[in-house]
């Protein structure tokens, strides 16, 4: 068993290593173009790891202490009391005016009230889905994806820490982090894609294996809802963490595989669905110019599907420029921050 982990965590530090190696070559091109130029890409890179994750990793540690599942069942009771006492100053709990019930056990008062916070959870956790795969999917560069799985991590855990008014000990983050870790090392890898591109080409029929850019585009897909996928699973485990009271064991935090995948499905299908009618639309198509799908396919055809298939309606609107800037943001993501550092020195 300890040789099968060392060999796990050797996979694993020789795909950080890639990804390392990935940012590093992209540091040089720049600067073989002009040192400035490289300088200047360095400079950017270094403020977007502060921004996105260590401002955020420093938010969590400074959030109060809040023990997590007890080991012993009869520490429970005090554990759920503790708890419900800490949600009657729930700043949430407070602006949707929900009071924590005073009547009825303990552990019914407390599951009334984690079920209005899990809610709010699921909507959080949608966000963060829905804008890495986006992200992800256009994302033409492994150090890209590590960042943008990096800071949706962290920032997912950090929001679900602050829903529940608490953060992890020092142990049970360092297992959370490692977490992260995996997912930066398995979903920012072109390893993702090489174990994907065979399975997701045999879901497509004749008709659309006949578009050129068809295998790119749905490799792309795939690497985003994977990646989806491992952040859908990381913030399970953060929620139960800060939900539930009593486990025999860590294993107890980490869902069924069945549940992750169907709590990403329910989110990222839509959008898959989307896809594969822009594609269908694609290949009916006689005449059609293939120019402006050669820079980034997956790009073009998931802004052509917004354009055909989201309503007009306000909301669905917002939704639209919410995943347009997810697009930007795994484009490009170091002209995406600088534009946005741009416009709030101007306000």
């Amino acid at each position: 068993m300890k040789m099968l982990k060392r060999l796990i965590l050797f996979i694993v530090a020789l795909l950080g290593y890639v990804i390392l190696r990935e940012m590093l070559n992209f540091y040089v091109l720049a600067y073989t173009a002009n040192p400035y130029l490289g300088y200047f890409v360095l400079a950017l890179l270094i403020t977007i790891l502060v921004y996105f994750v260590a401002i955020p990793l420093y938010r969590i540690s400074r959030l109060s202490g809040d023990p997590g599942p007890v080991r012993k069942k009869r520490k429970e009771n005090d554990l759920i009391e503790m708890r419900l006492q800490r949600a009657s100053g729930n700043k949430y709990l407070k602006n949707i005016d929900f009071m924590v019930p005073q009547s009825g056990t303990a552990i019914e008062r407390y599951k009334m009230t984690t079920d209005v916070l899990s809610e709010r959870c699921d909507e959080i956790r949608r966000k963060y889905i829905v804008h890495l795969f986006y992200s992800s999917a256009v994302s033409q560069y492994g150090f890209i994806d590590a960042i943008l799985i990096f800071s949706a991590n962290v920032n997912l855990v950090k929001e679900i820490f602050t829903l529940y008014t608490g953060r992890a000990t020092g142990r049970d983050l360092w297992q959370i982090m490692k977490q992260i870790y995996y997912s930066i090392a398995i979903g920012g890898s072109e390893g993702v894609e090489f174990a994907v591109e065979e399975l997701i080409s045999k879901l497509g029929s004749d008709s659309l294996r006949s578009i050129p850019f068809f295998d790119k585009v749905m490799v792309s897909v795939a690497g985003g809802f994977t990646n989806a996928v491992l952040l859908s699973r990381i913030s399970l485990i953060t929620e139960n963490y800060c939900r539930m009271t009593y486990i025999e064991s860590t294993q107890d935090l980490s869902p069924e595989p069945k549940a992750i995948l169907s709590s990403t499905r329910a989110i990222v299908d839509e959008p898959i669905k989307h896809i594969k009618q822009q594609l269908n639309d694609i290949a009916k198509q006689k005449a059609i110019d293939f120019s402006r799908y050669a820079i980034n396919p997956t790009r073009t055809v998931i802004e052509k599907a917004l354009d055909k298939f989201t309503p007009n309606t306000d909301e669905d609107k917002v939704q639209k420029q919410n995943v347009l800037r997810s697009i930007a943001v795994g484009i490009n993501p170091l002209k995406y921050f600088s534009r946005r550092k741009a416009r709030k020195a101007k306000k």
